[in-house]
């Protein structure tokens, strides 16, 4: 279903706007030197339209009495999403050592309800505390050596003269939107010239790709003293520029862009049939490869043509009440699936009460998680409303919500009487073609995947699971890799 954060997508898109680099075997910059530009003003452009703005401002700052960079980054943007104007807020602020390791950050958005990231690395350890519509969670995320903020590196990249055609340099940076850090390359491409304001300015074109989403492209034209004066981003199909300008411009007029929500693939062939136990279909990529754009498991199959071709086949499994296993399910291997997270609140009193009322005793984990799963199906009245991506416990509070809502309430649900549950991403077939959607999975001696969206206690065979992690981050970010991988780039043909 149309439940994609396209908004979120925007903002992913702008806050990888700065590359970060750290050349090995350089001495660290002044701090003077990078703050000689403090402040820039940018507007944000899709299909030539306005739709934003973000300000980025460097001062000295102090972290545990140790002088720092502090960045802050502020993004606002008028969107048009299912027809609903709303506008969009983010803010980060970033503690960056000499090296441009952000030792402190606080990352704030009004997109999901009231979200606040607070975080620090520490010895190679991210700890970062989630507070979303006031439920906290913390977690702890491995940063490799080479990790650096992505804000302002390329001032120090420039500085120490190292802008050669042809050069290449591979770093980590931490993303406050994935809270992680992702492999990205930098490349200098060329040099050329550029009108800002009547005047022309020399800038060097950089190319950056991310290893993330399949694959995060950009260009950057940026001055010799570090100023980014265009940014440009193509990913899936949907492109986005950043251009430099000044305050009164940036805070000027605006309009509610459309996002591009129409992102369904009509496949071709046969005409799939509901309640069918088998679907099978032949799938063609542009680019990329198929292997690793979807998950192979017992209810998936995969056989390749090619790196980019080659025939799905799905079957749902047959489920036999007496073999599954009584609650709660205390399998140490499966414990991640029993845990709370930032938007799947398992411990919160409120759900665990709402799951066990549903349950009224009954301990067959399958049986309760039919029971489960026909609760959320009939008590959301409110379907397909869209807000980012929404947290089990608001679910519950609203009874409203699209895919995310139902699957993250009935996730949380289960895990909180001991039903070890998970997150399934991918396309799903509705009208006359497959649009992108989330559900979940159960654990009842095995794997089943349900979809209380339609009220189905077994997901039908038109639900195609993209590759992606099994994993809950703090963002739930990860699950859109797959939409990324396939978006304008894949062809169905059905065959049986």
């Amino acid at each position: 279903m149309k439940f994609l954060k396209f908004a979120w997508l925007f903002v992913l898109l702008l806050t990888v706007l700065c590359p970060s680099c750290k050349p090995m075997g350089t001495e660290q910059v002044e701090f003077e030197k990078m703050l000689e530009h403090p402040e820039h003003w940018y507007d944000l452009k899709m299909r030539g339209m306005k739709y934003g703005h973000m300000h980025l401002y460097l001062e000295k700052g102090k972290y545990q009495g140790k002088e720092m960079i502090k960045s802050r980054m502020d993004i606002v943007m008028q969107t048009n999403l299912f027809g609903k104007e709303k506008k969009i807020k983010t803010k980060r602020i970033q503690y960056l050592d000499s090296n441009f390791v952000p030792r402190y950050f606080v990352f704030t958005s009004n997109e999901s309800g009231d979200m606040r990231v607070e975080g620090k690395i520490k010895e190679g350890v991210a700890y970062i505390t989630t507070t979303l519509n006031g439920e906290t969670t913390e977690t702890e995320i491995a940063v490799p050596d080479d990790t650096i903020s992505n804000v302002i590196a390329v001032n120090y990249l420039l500085s120490k003269g190292q802008m050669k055609i042809g050069e290449k340099l591979k770093y980590s940076t931490f993303d406050l939107d994935f809270l992680q850090p992702i492999k990205t390359e930098l490349s200098v491409v060329e040099e050329t010239s550029l009108t800002y304001q009547s005047k022309e300015k020399h800038v060097y074109i950089l190319e950056q790709k991310m290893d993330i989403m399949g694959g995060i492209n950009s260009r950057l034209w940026v001055t010799g003293n570090g100023i980014i004066y265009k940014h440009e981003t193509d990913m899936a199909g949907v492109s986005t520029m950043m251009m430099k300008t000044d305050k009164e411009t940036a805070l000027g007029p605006v309009e509610a862009v459309d996002m591009p929500l129409d992102k369904r693939i009509i496949p071709t062939g046969k005409k799939p049939k509901q309640g069918a136990s088998k679907f099978a279909a032949n799938l063609q990529l542009s680019k990329g490869s198929l292997k690793n754009t979807l998950m192979t498991n017992s209810r998936q199959k995969l056989e390749l043509n090619s790196e980019r071709s080659g025939t799905l086949s799905i079957e749902i499994p047959k489920v036999i009440e007496e073999d599954c296993v009584n609650l709660p399910i205390e399998n140490p291997e499966l414990q991640t699936f029993l845990s709370a997270t930032v938007f799947i609140e398992a411990d919160h009193p409120d759900i665990r009460a709402k799951a066990v009322e549903i349950l009224d005793g009954e301990v067959n984990s399958w049986r309760a998680s039919k029971k489960l799963c026909e609760w959320v199906y009939k008590s959301i009245d409110q379907k397909f409303v869209s807000s980012g991506w929404s947290s089990a416990l608001k679910t519950l509070e609203l009874l409203a919500g699209d895919s995310i809502g139902h699957t993250v309430l009935l996730i949380a649900m289960a895990r909180s009487v001991g039903i070890p549950a998970r997150i399934c991403s991918g396309l799903i077939f509705y009208g006359d073609a497959f649009d992108y959607h989330i559900w979940p999975e159960v654990y009842v001696g095995t794997w089943i995947q349900m979809d209380p969206v339609f009220g189905q206690t077994i997901a039908d065979p038109l639900h195609i699971q993209l590759h992606g992690s099994i994993l809950e981050s703090g963002t739930m970010n990860e699950f859109m890799e797959g939409i990324f991988r396939t978006m304008n780039q894949l062809e169905i043909e059905i065959v049986e």
